[in-house]
């Protein structure tokens, strides 16, 4: 029998009978981020696993105590690419937490939509 290591879930793989609830495709990175809670309670570091047009999930060894709906603050650099945006978390676990986009500003939304084309290949296309 499979240990479930709780990756499976995180990752996309859904479980049969389970309807697939996201709207936009997550893709794997290799990043790292700072983010802070919006009203400086919290400031943590951790691991980009997988970023999408709409957020992202980020792996840390702090212990997070956030609620869902926790606006933050982040930075992130994948490859050449700095991101700074506003988020909200979503999914919060122990060591880990999947974050929603508040992409206000166009150069900023430019800048991930060029980062999704090309971790998607269809860039240029």
């Amino acid at each position: 029998m499979d240990e479930f290591d709780g990756q499976g879930e995180r990752r996309g793989v859904v479980a049969e009978g389970v309807v697939e609830r996201r709207q936009y495709t997550r893709y794997a990175v290799d990043a790292w981020a700072e983010v802070m809670v919006k009203d400086g309670r919290m400031l943590f570091r951790g691991q980009v696993l997988d970023v999408s047009a709409g957020g992202c999930y980020i792996e840390t060894e702090a212990r997070l105590r956030l609620a869902p709906g926790t606006p933050v603050e982040m930075i992130f650099r994948v490859d050449d690419r700095v991101f700074r945006c506003e988020a909200t978390s979503r999914t919060v676990r122990t060591r880990g937490a999947g974050f929603l986009f508040e992409l206000a500003d166009a150069r900023t939304r430019a800048q991930l939509d060029g980062l999704i084309a090309e971790l998607s290949g269809s860039e240029g296309v």
